[in-house]
């Protein structure tokens, strides 16, 4: 069974984000729902990863390792999250050594007492967790005037209760085809270099051995032109390695990506997972 981790952004037991969560992890589905429970975590210094890194820490980064995903529900706090919620989240991001968040799918949903359902909160969510590298579900679940609607913890409004069974539904469609092979995956073993024109991945030395050239309109759009390994390089997996690295930054920065390199065209048929990202 899949494993989802859930982060609930108020520290409230009564809080409407835990009622919206509780009804949307209950919905039918072949998804097993496991709350992440990060109240107990010291906040984020980089110091104590040198030395005595905080068992805290350690036991919520081993618990995020064993979801498949992640849900998150969370009410808006003074025109963003929560700050219990981005510590968690800046717990995780920390390579120890392993990745935790990277490629990993979420969905986010965000609540508030007035009409716009939390949406600034939800749209800084969604920078925050590309930023992480982890693959957003990209949709836009705000839910507005909840204690009306979560009144008695259940969902009084139909129209709500319909979107949601077909979101959850979506949510799993998405964790399930959202599974990367392990090429796929970032690799950051190799550093890179980036400005308008060309993404480069750098050996240990700061030399460039791979190059893919780009273009930018002005639609948000990167265009691949062209991508080349030094030929001492080649037979390594670097040209599938700087194509990974673009994605994900494409990705986090909200971007698409037209290929008029036959390489990263052939890339885009075995990574179908990029298929939302690419136009032409």
């Amino acid at each position: 069974m899949v494993k989802v981790g859930v982060l609930i952004g108020s520290l409230s037991k009564n809080s409407y984000s835990r009622k919206v969560a509780n009804y949307f992890t209950k919905l039918p589905s072949d998804l097993q729902f496991i709350e992440l429970n990060y109240t107990i975590l010291p906040f984020y210094n980089p110091d104590l990863e040198r030395e005595n890194t905080p068992l805290e820490w350690q036991a919520f980064r081993q618990a995020a390792d064993e979801m498949d995903a992640l849900l998150v529900v969370t009410q808006e706090y003074n025109y963003s999250l929560p700050g219990g919620l981005k510590n968690a989240l800046d717990v995780l991001s920390v390579p120890s050594p392993n990745q935790h968040l990277m490629g990993k799918p979420v969905m986010v949903i965000t609540d508030s007492a007035g009409e716009k359902g939390g949406l600034i909160a939800n749209a800084h969510l969604h920078q925050v967790l590309r930023y992480l590298g982890m693959k957003v579900m990209n949709c836009t679940i705000a839910i507005g005037n909840v204690q009306s609607v979560f009144k008695n913890g259940e969902n009084n409004d139909q129209k709500l209760a319909k979107r949601l069974q077909q979101d959850i539904k979506d949510f799993e469609y998405f964790i399930r085809e959202s599974s990367f092979p392990q090429q796929a995956c970032i690799d950051l073993a190799h550093n890179f270099t980036y400005h308008p024109g060309e993404l480069a991945l750098l050996n240990n030395k700061g030399d460039k051995i791979a190059i893919a050239v780009l273009k930018n309109d002005q639609n948000k759009t990167m265009i691949i032109e062209e991508v080349t390994v030094k030929s001492n390089y080649r037979g390594q997996g670097l040209a599938n390695k700087i194509m990974t690295t673009l994605m994900w930054l494409v990705e986090g920065a909200d971007w698409q990506v037209k290929a008029n390199c036959p390489f990263a065209k052939s890339y885009f048929e075995t990574h179908p997972q990029f298929s939302n990202l690419v136009i032409g």
